[in-house]
């Protein structure tokens, strides 16, 4: 026997020696101590099995000879009762030859060694076990440690096969889904998403916001973000699933109080307004020059103070679904000439010029639009071309179409869009800085209401600088697939 090197090894594993030798069972027992590792000896097969069950050791060490296994067909037996790779077999025997090599690894054996032990190959080979157990423990420990941050979120987190089968599902997934018992949440969920939400896939890939089934029978409003991703060749998608009830909550009581206050707003604005415009006309008299001034002045903000409120009314409704959409086919031309001749009035004040181009060639081009509320949005883009315009400057509408599509392109040759303020843009209540005309009404609705119009008309809206190189001007466009709309 060559006696064992004393370094400590990666990690100490627990051996279980199995020989039916006395004289085999301490060299051996002597052999693990010295190279590190914990030790327990056991001389039969029938201790074996037992020991393996009751303690799941990490390696075995195997040399029966006598008994009626010997260490092959110990081996072979161990893999059907306890088939766990993890669990390291070495085989000692006294057969020299590969065929016993191969014989011990088709048992089932991860490794061979022939009597005499020779200690320095035993260390090796405990070594290399041990730098894997080490390993394997680091990898548990990791997927654990991802196991338990994915149950601890607050969100259902499901992960679903290309054809919608469930994977995978977190702890939250199972309380608000899964009617199984407690102790099956361990086994796959034996199905694919529509018997798990009520949703199929392709439901679940493509809306935002979805309705889902609880495993009450309740239905729940969720938020859904996903990511693919791939394993073994296969696509898979683990999906994110956000409450929304006390979002939607809160978002229905600051929709009715924005209501509440916006209708006891308007009757006495009105009635400030009728008042304002009586005097401003004289009703009342002929006022003095400093009176006339500052009832302008009160009509002109009063009149800004009465379009804020329609804002938060129309917010109010789009937000809550409440807001109709009249929709009827409507010559674009005609309602792009209307809006600009809406806007020359204030585009005349800031010393701005209003050009068209393509809206004459393509006049008589239609689409299912609601009127009023196309009109509105070209008033919001528009304005803002005009305020942020320079004096003398000019603003373009123009019109676009294809087979496909419809485009309309509000250009001005302002200051341009700070790249780093171009995301918010259509967000509620996003305000540019540096406006030269900063004391003008500015809420931060506008182009958010736009937004969700033209979205509601089927149509996209974005904006980019009018020129890339010199960040000059800004081009705001509404684009509407026509073959849809129509």
């Amino acid at each position: 026997m060559i006696s064992a090197v004393t370094t400590p090894p990666p990690f100490a594993l627990d051996i279980l020696v199995v020989a039916d030798s006395a004289e085999s069972l301490a060299t051996l027992h002597a052999l693990v101590l010295a190279s590190g590792h914990k030790v327990s000896s056991v001389q039969s097969a029938s201790e074996a099995f037992a020991s393996v069950l009751a303690r799941e050791p990490d390696l075995l060490l195997v040399d029966l000879q006598r008994q009626a296994l010997d260490g092959f067909e110990f081996t072979r037996q161990l893999r059907l009762l306890h088939d766990d790779r993890l669990l390291q077999v070495i085989l000692i025997s006294p057969s020299r030859g590969d065929e016993y090599v191969i014989q011990a690894l088709k048992s089932g054996a991860n490794a061979y060694l022939t009597r005499p032990v020779n200690g320095l190959l035993l260390d090796a080979n405990l070594r290399q076990f041990s730098g894997l157990q080490a390993l394997q423990s680091r990898l548990a420990r990791l997927a654990q440690r991802q196991l338990d941050i994915i149950d601890n979120i607050t969100e259902s987190v499901i992960t679903l096969d290309l054809n919608g089968n469930v994977e995978d599902m977190n702890s939250k997934a199972h309380e608000q889904f899964d009617p199984r018992p407690h102790f099956d949440h361990a086994l796959p969920w034996s199905g694919d998403c529509q018997s798990l939400l009520g949703v199929p896939l392709k439901e679940l890939l493509t809306q935002r916001e979805c309705r889902v089934q609880r495993v009450d029978g309740s239905v729940l409003m969720v938020e859904v973000s996903y990511k693919e991703w791939r394993e073994q060749g296969g696509v898979l998608y683990t999906l994110v699933l956000r409450d929304l009830t006390e979002q939607h909550a809160v978002e229905l009581m600051q929709n009715e109080f924005l209501a509440t206050v916006s209708h006891e707003l308007r009757t006495p604005l009105t009635s400030v307004l009728g008042s304002l415009g009586l005097l401003a006309g004289g009703a009342a008299g002929s006022l003095p020059p400093a009176a006339m001034q500052l009832a302008t002045v009160a009509q002109r903000n009063g009149k800004r103070l009465s379009r804020l409120v329609d804002d938060i009314l129309d917010l109010t409704k789009l937000r809550s679904d409440q807001f109709v959409m009249h929709l009827r086919s409507q010559p674009v031309g005609l309602l792009l000439h209307e809006a600009l001749a809406a806007s020359q009035a204030y585009a005349s004040t800031l010393d701005v010029q209003l050009t068209a181009e393509g809206i004459d060639t393509h006049g008589r081009t239609e689409l299912r639009l609601d009127a009023d509320r196309f009109l509105q949005i070209m008033a919001n883009l528009l304005s803002n071309a005009i305020k942020h315009s320079p004096n003398g400057g000019v603003v373009t509408l123009k019109l676009e179409v294809t087979a496909s599509t419809l485009r309309i392109h509000v250009i001005d040759r302002g200051p341009g869009i700070d790249a780093a303020f171009r995301s918010q843009l259509f967000k509620l209540f996003s305000k540019a800085e540096g406006d030269r005309h900063a004391g003008q009404s500015n809420s931060g609705m506008g182009l958010y209401i736009s937004r969700l119009l033209v979205e509601r008309m089927g149509g996209e809206i974005a904006a980019e600088p009018a020129s890339e190189d010199l960040n000059v001007g800004a081009t705001f466009s509404v684009v509407f697939p026509r073959q849809s709309n129509l």
